[in-house]
């Protein structure tokens, strides 16, 4: 019951923050790259420092996960291959669906119609990611807990 609440909590948090901030991973790039605007990029900062503290707070509670730090066991070749086509699929029909999936997510949850359009394709891409490629490559293996 602890994990249920303190992930609903959570997750409100991050909801409301992700809300309030205007935060899109894929939009920072873009407008990097386009006219050398670093607002969107302060997020990816907080993204990782988040990630670290978060970290190190969960291994100084007790908590344990195997195999870390993700990505030092490089898998086969095929596997990684297909992880790297899967995320240059997904940051163009990002960039071409109209922003980045924690933007879309947002919009969804205020209730904008294109924005659950653009997740119903999003959560289908995934599972037909799972199905055909990790499921013959065996490629979620080194990330199991």
């Amino acid at each position: 019951m602890v994990a249920v609440t303190a992930t609903l909590v959570i997750g409100i948090v991050i909801g409301y923050l992700g809300q309030r901030s205007r935060f899109c991973s894929i939009g920072g790039f873009r407008d990097y790259f386009l006219v050398r605007d670093t607002y969107l990029l302060k997020g990816y900062l907080g993204l990782m420092v988040g990630g670290a503290v978060g970290f190190l707070g969960f291994k100084l509670m007790g908590g344990a996960v195997s195999n870390f730090p993700l990505g030092m066991d490089l898998p086969p070749i095929a596997p990684f291959i297909a992880m790297i086509v899967g995320a240059i699929g997904l940051g163009f029909f990002s960039v071409m669906g109209g922003g980045c999936p924690t933007r879309q997510h947002v919009l969804a949850a205020e209730g904008k119609e294109s924005a659950v359009f653009y997740l119903i394709g999003f959560y289908i891409g995934i599972v037909y990611f799972y199905l055909t490629v990790s499921k013959f490559l065996d490629l979620l293996t080194p990330f199991t807990l």
